[in-house]
């Protein structure tokens, strides 16, 4: 072996000219992205698709008389691959990957290497079977024998983590303060892993997190403005169970050792002076465990309702409505329209000394202050029910129910409605004549519905125009008409539409507006609830009262530049 060593053979650049598999321009170009990454010109010449990756490895496999091997497609058992220490094996860029008897099976990215060949069989007391594979290839093998991120993955976080700190981004946990953007070598990289991406979460203004794992990777996104993003890094698959077992661990709440059953939790961190929650969900899946953190910004709610988006004469009905000394008001639209939003911002508008306000959620989001909050515990029999009942005895003027979803949280909160108390409360339908449909199929009579209502409010949330790139567009025929179709004056109008840019990650969208469907409670609408609860006939007659639609109001939107008719007809119609 040593005498094979020892024979001069062709290098790769030698192999890639001879064999004239790349243009001298090619070649340039991949020598020097080596000497600016610092790769394997093997590595750079697969990396910039200028060969396959099985065509370069049989071309090599030929030239240097050795057989080639695919690591994706063994399973490599991670005791075999730590025969050789980790130092030793990164630095000669090789792993084992089978061991028979006394022979180690050994990918190595020059198997032609006689020193390095020697070096592992005095290390291992093996005979050594050389076979070529590509580095980086074993680099994903011992990673996940190891454990340890890879180099790249790993400072493209802490880069994130070292821009964070320079805008003083900071977390605290607890009572403690942890300057997680402060990069020490000595910390645990799975603890830098999770800060990284909580960072990289608050910095993009993400609603969600959700860390996922797939049979071999595993993939973090974020919601931003409603739409699923894959993270701008990578994380290790051997990563997956560590993650999570941390996050567990932040929650103080969580079960480490179940993987089972779904868990619930909350993180709460400090960002550049403000409080942050993390509601945390983890459920057990085919690949682990599960993790979708709802990020939970105090900061955020704490807006006017002249911030919301509603517009002057939507604004103005809500406001006699939430105004009254009692009565009903729902707010509907499906997870993630917004909701709990709108219904703080209602209740901060209220929020007077004189005004006591008792709120029932499952579970709180935010703290309110001068709003007495109340967790529902369905584990131990505190539902919503329990918690109005209970509510009607604290002498209060207004009460919030997070959500009716069956007929006795529907019907005590409507009696509450009708014995002097301003009741808020959301439910799940599409627009705002379905919510009193809804409540009919629960089994509440037509006459509490009709004298408990006040108003239903229905919304969604659709993406802004990015102001940093958006462009005019021309009026088409076919928005003209879209347009006439719903009754709306277009003619002074201009329409905008996003470019793309840096600040809104190409998408042409930053940040998201409402647009909403009120439905007032008239006499006349009392009287045909009385009559008939049909989705249909209650629409016709809110429109023919002065309703606008979720479409309509989104469309009177895209006339003010506020966002777009795509995205509208995406939402709403």
């Amino acid at each position: 072996m040593a005498q094979k060593g020892s024979v001069r053979r062709k290098t790769v650049k030698e192999i890639l000219t001879d064999n004239k598999l790349l243009t001298e321009e090619q070649l340039n170009q991949a020598q020097e992205e080596c000497k600016r990454s610092g790769e394997l010109l093997q590595s750079v010449v697969v990396r910039l698709n200028l060969m396959s990756r099985v065509d370069l490895l049989r071309t090599l496999s030929q030239e240097w008389g050795v057989k080639a091997v695919n690591l994706d497609e063994i399973e490599i058992d991670p005791e075999v691959a730590k025969v050789i220490p980790e130092a030793a094996a990164r630095r000669h860029r090789a792993v084992p990957f089978v061991k028979e008897d006394n022979v180690l099976f050994v990918a190595m990215s020059d198997p032609k290497d006689f020193f390095v060949i020697e070096d592992i069989q005095l290390r291992t007391n093996f005979e050594v079977q050389p076979y070529l594979t590509l580095p980086e290839d074993i680099n994903k093998v011992l990673d996940k024998a190891y454990g340890l991120a890879d180099s790249v993955s790993v400072d493209k976080i802490f880069g994130d983590l070292k821009e964070s700190s320079e805008e003083g981004l900071t977390l605290e946990k607890a009572e403690q303060k942890v300057e997680v953007t402060d990069i020490d070598a000595s910390a645990p990289e799975v603890e830098k892993l999770v800060n990284g991406i909580i960072l990289g979460a608050l910095q993009q203004k993400a609603s969600d997190i959700h860390i996922e794992p797939f049979e071999n990777k595993l993939l973090v996104r974020y919601r931003i403005d409603g739409v699923l993003r894959e993270a701008p890094f990578h994380v290790p698959y051997s990563f997956r169970n560590a993650l999570i077992a941390k996050i567990k661990i932040m929650t103080e709440q969580m079960d480490i050792t179940e993987r089972r059953r779904p868990q619930d939790g909350r993180i709460q961190v400090m960002a550049k002076g403000n409080p942050v929650e993390f509601r945390v969900n983890i459920i057990p899946t085919v690949f682990g465990e599960s993790c979708v953190m709802r990020v939970l910004d105090r900061a955020s709610v704490r807006v006017d309702m002249d911030k919301l988006g509603f517009l002057p004469d939507t604004m103005e009905k809500l406001q006699i409505s939430i105004r009254k000394p009692y009565g009903l008001i729902l707010v509907c639209g499906p997870t993630g329209s917004g909701k709990s939003t709108t219904l703080y911002a209602v209740l901060n508008s209220i929020n007077d000394p004189d005004t006591k306000i008792l709120t029932a959620e499952n579970p709180v989001e935010y703290n309110l202050s001068g709003i007495i909050q109340v967790n529902v515990i369905q584990e131990i029999g505190f539902d919503f029910c329990s918690a109005l009942r209970a509510f009607l005895r604290q002498d209060p003027d207004v009460i919030m129910v997070g959500e009716i979803r069956d007929r006795e949280t529907a019907q005590i909160a409507m009696e509450a409605a009708m014995t002097g108390h301003l009741v808020f409360s959301t439910i799940h339908t599409n627009d705002a004549p379905s919510a009193i449909a809804r409540l009919h199929e629960m089994g509440i009579p037509s006459f509490l519905i009709a004298s408990s209502i006040e108003c239903i409010l229905a919304q969604r949330l659709v993406r802004r125009v990015c102001n940093e790139c958006k462009q005019k567009v021309q009026m088409t025929s076919e928005y003209e008409q879209l347009f006439k179709q719903y009754g709306i004056d277009a003619s002074n109008a201009t329409l905008f539409k996003g470019k793309g840019c840096d600040v809104c990650g190409g998408t042409g969208y930053k940040g998201r507006a409402g647009i909403h469907e009120l439905l007032v409670m008239t006499d006349e609408m009392r009287a045909l609830v009385l009559k008939e609860i049909a989705a249909g006939p209650l629409r016709e007659l809110a429109r023919k009262q002065g309703m606008r639609t979720l479409l309509e109001d989104g469309l009177v939107k895209v006339t003010q530049g506020r966002s777009t008719i795509e995205e509208i007809l995406s939402t709403a119609q």
